[in-house]
């Protein structure tokens, strides 16, 4: 771990790339991705939902967001940033704006958008839609009608906005799926298979599986170890990485030959302990504070 000065503050952040093995590291120069929540409104009700302890309801200064954004590029510890929320797509307006200032900033910085899918098509009036590095969009299910009831909303994205999406895309691997790997839904290598199928034949190119984080008691009771699944892979399944990040997490990644005939990547990732003795991560919250991940730790306001 490495020390650095931000907003006159010390922060200790990772000097440590990910490793194949959990008692190895390997050294790497300190970066933080910034996540950006525009707003806390969603228009869901996840039982499983870890942003339920973090919501602050504010109204998002663009202008603050753009000197801290340059901030963080002039001293060189930015390599990305995501817009997440609450829903961001509850006002997609507002999101166009902070991705024109994120590239006007820096044309190449690598953003990604997460989403439930909630005015999924609205991407396609964002002029600069493909330089998005991935548009995330939460899905915890094939089948339509289990996927809502599990977001407990019918205005997620449906197969036919999805199809419809990445259709309109000139970069087809913008789209990603992740989808929560829980008790009673995705939660077995059939289900993994399936989900996987489901991806192939909608167009996506990249599925991610995590396990739950566990924030409450609902995601206790239907967590799932992810290596109880991802260590038992059949043929059909190319594993490429095993990586951990210390004992905070771990993934893998590879790939997998749909019942299509396609091959489709895939990663697994599971967060095995809530705190960090390290910032991975930055976050500009709703009323416009800086924090130190998620945790409310106050960097900048």
């Amino acid at each position: 771990m490495q020390t650095i000065n931000i907003f006159n503050q010390d922060l200790v952040v990772r000097d440590e790339l990910c490793s194949s093995s959990p008692l190895h590291t390997i050294k790497g120069l300190p970066s933080l991705r910034l996540y950006i929540k525009p707003t806390d409104n969603c228009n869901a009700n996840c039982l499983f939902c870890a942003n339920e302890q973090s919501k602050d309801f504010g109204t998002i200064d663009l202008k603050k967001l753009e000197y801290v954004i340059t901030y963080l590029k002039q001293h060189n510890v930015l390599h990305g940033v995501s817009i997440t929320g609450g829903e961001p797509m509850t006002n997609p307006d507002i999101i166009f704006k902070i991705l024109d200032m994120v590239y006007r900033i820096d044309p190449n910085m690598e953003v990604q958008v997460s989403t439930n899918g909630h005015n999924l098509l609205r991407f396609l009036d964002y002029k600069d839609v493909n330089k998005l590095e991935s548009i995330h969009i939460s899905r915890h299910h094939y089948d339509d009608e289990i996927n809502r009831s599990i977001f407990h909303s019918s205005t997620i994205a449906t197969t036919e906005d999805i199809m419809r999406l990445q259709q309109e895309l000139d970069d087809k691997r913008i789209i990603n799926i992740n989808t929560i790997v829980m008790k009673d839904y995705i939660d077995s290598l059939r289900e993994i298979r399936r989900m996987l199928d489901y991806a192939s034949r909608v167009g996506v190119y990249k599925v991610g599986f995590v396990s739950l984080m566990q924030c409450n008691q609902f995601a206790k009771d239907h967590f799932i170890n992810f290596n109880d699944i991802f260590s038992h892979l059949d043929e059909d399944f190319i594993v490429g990485h095993h990586f951990y990040n210390g004992d905070y997490c771990e993934c893998i990644d590879g790939l997998y030959l749909s019942e299509y005939n396609k091959l489709i990547e895939f990663y697994a990732r599971m967060v095995k302990n809530n705190t960090c003795p390290c910032t991975n991560q930055l976050v500009y919250t709703s009323d416009n504070r800086l924090t130190k991940g998620f945790t409310k730790q106050l960097l900048y306001k």
